[in-house]
């Protein structure tokens, strides 16, 4: 199918010739006919669902973590929760009201920046500000930036590996006006914070490479001065990232919740995303002033926070029905969402351990959860089943 974000390609690259993936993709999602400029690709009616569209527990663990910050800088006044890639809100609104119901006078001193490339809608929540950008002004702010699943769909450059040489795929269009891919040769010099010195013995290796990490860096130091950084996605340590297990498999496709692996189908109607190497995510961090406070599975960081506990009461006291018992427990299945990475990062903050500094966070006994809405999945009026095929 000819689609609108195709012929811009397409037309993008007959003036201009062969154009590198990370073009490719930039406007395949992002472009002014691109797959963001739909309507509905996020949660149960969308293409893919992410841990805040299953349960408003896990915005509340989001609200704990955020808590326990705010008191470990002192609590202090303006504070501000900054989250890019805020999508549809959800995240937002439900750690907003996860908020109100923990905390009075965190509630009271914070504002909430929802930050995207497409137009959030979030009613009339005053402690809500948006922020239509891809980058982040010189806020200079005092608080927490939270992403979920973001550095996943930053657009990246694809290399492989051939006969000892290191190529850079491009995308050109064949005599038949298909796309077709070229190779084109660059040297592990060209990306030396990205590729690891051994990246030319894996022959046959085939990934992505997330060059833009520097600049998201570069650009969140700007707008926040004093806090903490929480970054929620999918992906490996160095090791594994770059391993023929993972070649071919770090690049993905989805699509009315199946997840695939051609980004040349479906062009504008299926979202395009890439595991992320957290070693090289870590080391972006730490040259512009981020210090690492916490890395491990979203299960581990949840449990720190006692959702293991949390379920076993629930199956215990029989005050939840199995489905929704099931559903919150995908937060910590490792073999799903719950083997997702976390890592907790800080600036200017005095050292501080994650595992130390929720060692006593727990949701208060006695408090509800912010209520269930049409967006999650737990609503009673959703199926019964669902697949979660989530990476």
């Amino acid at each position: 199918m000819n689609s609108p974000a195709r012929s811009l390609i397409g037309q993008t690259i007959m003036d201009a010739g062969p154009i590198s993936f990370e073009t490719f993709m930039e406007i395949a999602l992002y472009s002014e006919v691109g797959y963001y400029r739909n309507e509905d690709v996020f949660g149960i009616t969308g293409d893919y669902y992410t841990s805040p569209h299953i349960h408003p527990i896990f915005a509340s663990f989001c609200a704990l973590q955020i808590e326990k910050m705010w008191k470990t800088m002192g609590q202090p006044v303006p504070f501000f929760i900054i989250e890019q890639g805020a999508g549809d809100a959800t995240l937002a609104k439900d750690i907003l009201e996860a908020i109100t119901i923990l905390n009075q006078d965190l509630y009271s001193s914070l504002t909430y920046l929802c930050v995207d490339r497409r137009q959030i809608e979030i009613g009339d929540n005053s402690h809500i500000e948006t922020v239509l950008s891809d980058q982040l002004e010189p806020f200079h702010r005092t608080g927490v930036f939270i992403s979920n699943e973001l550095i996943d769909s930053f657009p990246v450059k694809i290399i492989e590996i051939k006969d000892g040489e290191i190529f850079e795929m491009y995308v050109g269009i064949n005599s038949q006006g298909d796309f077709e891919e070229i190779l084109r040769p660059i040297t592990i010099d060209d990306y030396v914070d990205f590729l690891p010195s051994n990246i030319e013995q894996l022959n046959g290796y085939r990934g992505p490479l997330n060059t833009k990490m520097n600049d998201w860096y570069k650009n969140m130091s700007d707008a926040l001065n004093y806090g903490f950084v929480i970054t929620i996605d999918y992906g490996f340590d160095r090791q594994v990232f770059f391993s023929m297990k993972k070649s071919h498999r770090l690049l993905q496709t989805y699509y009315k919740h199946i997840d695939g692996s051609n980004p040349f189908q479906r062009i504008g109607s299926q979202d395009i995303t890439a595991h992320v190497d957290f070693d090289t995510l870590k080391k972006s961090g730490h040259k512009y002033g981020f210090t690492e406070c916490g890395y491990f599975s979203q299960a581990e960081w949840l449990n720190s926070m006692g959702l293991d506990h949390l379920l076993r009461k629930m199956r215990a006291d029989g005050l939840e029905n199995r489905k929704t018992i099931n559903l919150i427990s995908g937060l910590n299945d490792i073999s799903g969402l719950g083997g997702f990475k976390v890592l907790i990062q800080s600036k200017n903050v005095r050292h501080v351990d994650v595992r130390e500094l929720n060692s006593d966070v727990f949701w208060p006994q006695g408090l509800k959860f912010p209520q269930v809405k049409n967006v999650h999945m737990a609503n009673d009026r959703q199926p019964e089943t669902w697949e979660t095929n989530f990476f």
